[in-house]
């Protein structure tokens, strides 16, 4: 391995946790002097100077598929593949996993919709013709689009039918209308 040869813009992994990181934290080096590391810890969003015997280089290439060992994309904490869910087929066949950890899943999937909600949705749910409330596309429902019972992560509360598609797209962005917004505000910045 690389480990005595340290330098600037390596990745690193903490042997041991470093303040409130978390040991096998996957971190950015910045810096380096006679005394110190300063590290940039990615999943924590902070710099914290510490000393090489606390540190390991890590080649991120060597990790995911097809390795044991993955790197959180929410926690940036290296761990055992046995720590992601499988999440689906790829182009190829193979199982592929989520690339966010069992743990970190817990705070992004939340709360399930809660039974009388779904029971109540399923009363109303749309049997032939469907126009997403977000995207405004109509569908042919089970053909052209499938539809989801969408409900708020935090509370558990149904909202409505929306397509499959939208679903996703809150979901990327995690429900979250600051950060819509700053999509928002990317696209019209590149608008012509």
């Amino acid at each position: 391995m690389k480990e005595n040869n340290l330098n600037i813009n390596d990745f690193v992994i903490t042997l041991v946790a470093i303040e409130n990181v978390e040991k096998n934290s996957v971190g950015l080096i910045l810096e380096i002097t006679t005394e110190e590391i300063v590290v940039f810890f990615i999943g924590k969003k902070i710099i914290i100077p510490t000393i090489k015997e606390k540190i390991s280089f890590l080649d991120v290439n060597l990790t995911g598929k097809p390795y044991q060992i993955k790197i959180c994309n929410v926690c940036h904490v290296l761990k055992n593949e046995t720590e992601f869910d499988i999440n689906q087929t790829d182009a190829k066949g193979r199982k592929t996993t989520r690339p966010s950890c069992k743990t970190c899943r817990i705070e992004i999937d939340g709360k399930s919709l809660i039974k009388e909600d779904s029971a109540k949705m399923d009363k109303i749910k749309p049997d032939k013709l469907f126009i997403c409330p977000i995207c405004q596309k109509t569908s042919i429902v089970g053909i052209t689009a499938n539809l989801v019972k969408d409900h708020n992560h935090i509370t558990g509360s149904g909202r409505e039918w929306i397509c499959d598609s939208c679903n996703t797209g809150l979901g990327r962005f995690k429900d979250n209308i600051e950060i819509l917004e700053r999509a928002i505000n990317y696209l019209h910045k590149y608008n012509e």
